[in-house]
């Protein structure tokens, strides 16, 4: 019983920072029906920031954490003005151009950053002992990631819903044509969610770095893992994706005891299709979203 508790802990925790991980790139879907294929790159940026601001200034990763979003946010601002703004085909066309710009954009930032960091994995040593409570212990890295990303994640979700800028990314989500009609800049906007959504992969990055070696050909896998979870707790939906990364940690860590690693990645897809087939928009998606 005491095994299956510290289980349980171990993937509510895990949750959470895939929560962070995949909350970006819900942000950036739901406001502009656009799946950034470099997002795991993004993430993955971050991290070896994090890296860096460690090794030469001895910046520990919570440090590194608001200037690695920092330095993502503008990136994300120069990607959507330079690039994505420009394409402005409508419908299906439109998505499939952004589509290809954010497949390419990620093969440019994975090469940039092999270009700084080289092709080595790395890892940033934080918090390595564990807090122990009662007979539990857990990994205190973990448990301060995150801690820090359900924070994170709390604040742009009460900033979503409590303030006007944030009520108009809402808005602009629920229908561009309206939102624009009612006088929001839908471009502003556009332009704020991608810069937000890059933001939260590149202070993702910087913790979950952490807790798994990056490496720059990392992020095609992270991209993956994080689409998986918006698709599963259904496209655009907020509260989906909070249940899906709970689902998601819980699965993994179960698996990876009693399966082993190499069973864990195949069971979470064999989750992710299951619950598909039952309900195609996600846990808590609307009809048709998916």
């Amino acid at each position: 019983m005491l095994t299956v508790i510290t289980l349980a802990l171990l993937g509510l925790l895990w949750g959470g920072v895939y929560l962070l991980m995949a909350t970006g790139l819900n942000l950036i879907y739901g406001v502009m029906k656009v799946v950034n294929l470099a997002h795991g790159d993004f993430i993955v940026l971050g991290g070896l920031l994090a890296f860096s601001l460690f090794a030469e200034a001895g910046l520990n990763p919570l440090a590194a954490f608001p200037i690695a979003a920092l330095v993502l946010f503008g990136i994300g601002a120069g990607v959507q003005f330079g690039l994505l703004e420009r394409i402005t085909a409508a419908g299906s066309e439109g998505e499939l151009r952004s589509l290809l710009a954010t497949f390419g954009l990620s093969y440019v930032v994975a090469n940039a950053s092999f270009l700084v960091w080289g092709s080595q994995f790395q890892s940033v040593p934080f918090l390595e002992g564990a807090v122990q409570a009662g007979p539990i212990a857990i990994p205190a890295g973990l448990l301060a990631a995150s801690l820090a990303a359900f924070a994170a994640t709390l604040l742009i979700h009460l900033w979503l819903t409590t303030t006007i800028t944030g009520k108009s990314l809402h808005a602009t989500a629920q229908s561009a044509l309206g939102a624009a009609s009612c006088g929001i800049d839908v471009r502003r906007v556009r332009l704020l969610a991608f810069a937000l959504g890059s933001a939260m992969a590149g202070g993702a990055g910087a913790l979950v770095i952490t807790l798994i070696p990056f490496q720059t050909s990392t992020g095609g896998e992270l991209t993956v893992h994080a689409f998986t979870l918006i698709a599963l707790g259904g496209l655009g939906n907020y509260a989906g994706a909070w249940l899906a990364a709970e689902l998601l940690g819980l699965t993994e860590v179960f698996a990876q005891f009693y399966l082993g690693s190499n069973a864990a990645a195949a069971v979470i897809y064999i989750v992710f299709i299951a619950v598909l087939v039952v309900r195609p928009q996600g846990l808590l998606g609307q009809a048709g979203r998916v």
